[in-house]
Parts: C-alpha cells; sequence; structure tokens
C-alpha cells in the first residue's frame, strides 16, 4: 500500500500556474514507484509487439534464404502483424492512461491506491476507455493522418507515371505542407480541448462521447494555461533526456576507451558482454525516462481537471468516496 500523497484532499480552491507544476511534482515524488510500476505494463507489451514484429521480419528473410529477401513478400508478411500489433497497442496504452490518472487523482485526494487497484478500475470500463482514446485521436489527429496520405500518396503516384518534374509539382510541395502545418495546429488545440476527458470519465462516470464534451466545458477559457503546463513538463523531460543521454554517452565511451587500452576486442566475450550491459543500461534509461515522462503528463491531467472544476464549479473539496468527486 503506498502512502498517500498528502495528509488532506485536494487543495479547495483554484491554483496559481506556479502551484499546479508544485503540486504534479509533489504527486509524482510521493507516488513515483507506483507510477513506475503502472507504467511497466505499457513498457512490457511494446517490447514484446516489437520481439514479434521482428521476430516476423527475420522469418521471412530467413525462409527466402539463400535467394536474396524479395521486399514485397516481407511487406506481404509484415502488414498483417501491424495491423495485430497497432490495435493491441491501442488497447494496451488506453488501459494504461485510465490507470495512470485514476492512479493520480487518487494521491492527489491524498487517497493511498496499489497497482492492482488502479489496473482493476482500468479493466473495469475497459472497453470505454478503448473508445475513448480511439475517438481522442480521430477527432484531434485524423486530418493529420489523412494530409499525410494525400501528401506521400501523391508522391507516389506522380513518382509511378512521370519522369520528368511538371511545374505543378513544386506548386503541390509547399501547399501540401502548408496543409499539413494546419493540420498539426488543429491537432494541437483539440488534444489540449479533450485532455481532461479521462479524468472526467474516471471521476464522474462519464461515458465516451459525455467526457469528451465534459472535457470541451472544463477546458474552455483554458487553453493557454493547460498548453503551458504540459509545455513545461515536455521541456523538463527533453532536457533530462538530453542530460541522461549525454551522460550515458559519456559513461560508455570511457567504457569503450577502457576496453580498447586493456586490448579487448569487440568480438571477444568481454567486449560482447559490454555491448550488451550498455544496450541494458541504455534500455533502462529510456524505460523509466518514458515512465517518468508519462506519469507527469497523467498527473497534470488529474491536477488539472480538479482545479478547473473548481474554477468552474466553484465547489469546496469535501468527503470523497474512491477518489470520485461527485459532479
Amino acid at each position: 500500500m503506498n502512502e498517500p500523497a498528502t495528509s488532506v484532499p485536494a487543495h479547495p480552491y483554484p491554483l496559481t500556474f506556479g502551484q499546479i507544476l508544485d503540486r504534479i511534482f509533489q504527486i509524482m515524488r510521493s507516488q513515483l514507484k507506483l507510477f513506475i510500476a503502472i507504467a511497466s505494463v505499457p513498457a512490457v507489451a511494446t517490447i514484446l509487439m516489437m520481439a514479434l514484429f521482428l521476430a516476423i521480419a527475420f522469418i521471412s528473410i530467413i525462409s527466402q534464404l539463400p535467394q536474396q529477401p524479395n521486399p514485397a513478400l516481407m511487406f506481404r508478411l509484415m502488414i498483417p502483424s501491424m495491423l495485430f500489433i497497432m490495435p493491441l497497442s491501442l488497447v494496451v496504452f488506453a488501459l494504461y492512461l485510465a490507470a495512470s490518472i485514476h492512479a493520480a487523482m487518487q494521491a492527489n485526494l491524498g487517497i493511498p491506491i496499489t497497482f492492482r487497484e488502479a489496473y482493476g478500475t482500468a479493466w473495469k470500463r475497459g472497453w470505454r476507455y478503448l473508445w475513448l482514446l480511439f475517438l481522442f485521436y480521430v477527432i484531434a489527429f485524423l486530418p493529420m493522418l489523412v494530409t499525410e496520405l494525400v501528401m506521400f500518396g501523391g508522391m507516389g503516384l506522380f513518382a509511378a507515371g512521370h519522369t520528368e518534374l511538371s511545374p505543378g509539382f513544386f506548386f503541390l510541395i509547399p501547399l501540401e505542407v502548408l496543409l499539413f502545418i494546419a493540420a498539426l495546429v488543429y491537432g494541437i488545440i483539440m488534444a489540449i480541448r479533450l485532455s481532461l476527458a479521462f479524468p472526467a470519465s474516471l471521476a464522474e462516470d462519464l461515458t465516451a462521447r459525455a467526457a469528451l464534451r465534459r472535457s470541451g466545458q472544463l477546458t474552455k477559457g483554458a487553453k493557454g494555461r493547460i498548453f503551458l503546463v504540459l509545455l513545461v513538463i515536455y521541456a523538463l523531460g527533453y532536457a533530462a533526456e538530453m542530460v541522461g543521454i549525454l551522460v550515458l554517452g559519456a559513461v560508455i565511451g570511457i567504457g569503450a576507451l577502457v576496453m580498447a587500452a586493456c586490448g579487448v576486442q569487440m568480438s571477444s566475450v568481454a567486449g560482447i558482454t559490454g555491448i550488451v550491459l550498455a544496450s541494458l543500461g541504455f534500455a533502462a534509461f529510456l524505460y523509466v525516462w518514458t515512465a517518468l515522462l508519462w506519469s507527469a503528463f497523467s498527473t497534470a491531467f488529474a491536477v488539472l481537471y480538479f482545479d478547473q472544476r473548481l474554477r468552474k464549479e466553484v465547489f469546496l473539496a469535501g468527503p470523497v468516496q474512491a477518489g470520485v468527486v461527485q459532479a
């Protein structure tokens, strides 16, 4: 059982920008082990799905030996695996978001929660959260996906049917780039508008569509503040990633120099062991960094949800059950 983030429920008053960031940091620090444990589920699932994808790719190559591998055949074999992996990834991430945000909401209210309880809540309404995530992606990012498909599809058709570049080709490129930028801006705005849908669905037991509408109500007039909070988290995460990569790179570089000075060959047992250890260290760093970054976003959504309810509905946080604030 984890210790609560604080001995009192969420603040019964709206928080300033700095207080929101401080609250997120407090919750992250108090529930660090829980958040990393929750993030282990999508991490392990991603590793397994990548291993499956690579195994199919290697099987398609080995099955064609000693002949030169046929890219068209490999493509046909890998498409079914992608069609299987992509929906599975959506399921795993939907459950993770629900579990992580639920844990953050409970911590914000000072209610202890376990790994099993977090995922138990997510699993109980799993189909709802899967549908919610799917609608979120469709509403926010479908225009960007369509723009990309049109862009690359048009280029492919042009390359297949023409040998010389026409003047129209140079006109279409900047137009498609502008459309992509417009779709990207739209996607960011819509993502911020819908960013509180998961906590709204969890706290108020709303269906996917109702949660999306609720998020639109709660984020009205607050998109700038929400964007800045998420931007600060992303910037801090990016800076931490760069520092971590530099430190790991320095350690690995020093280790390689020491091995070279000692006459250790990379093809030797010691050399292979060093490469394996370096790869495992890098993978562990990426896992911890990703877990912390996504946990910070989940915590931000939870804190912002409660804060927006305070701002919109002007209520005082009272007794709650299982972290559910009554609508």
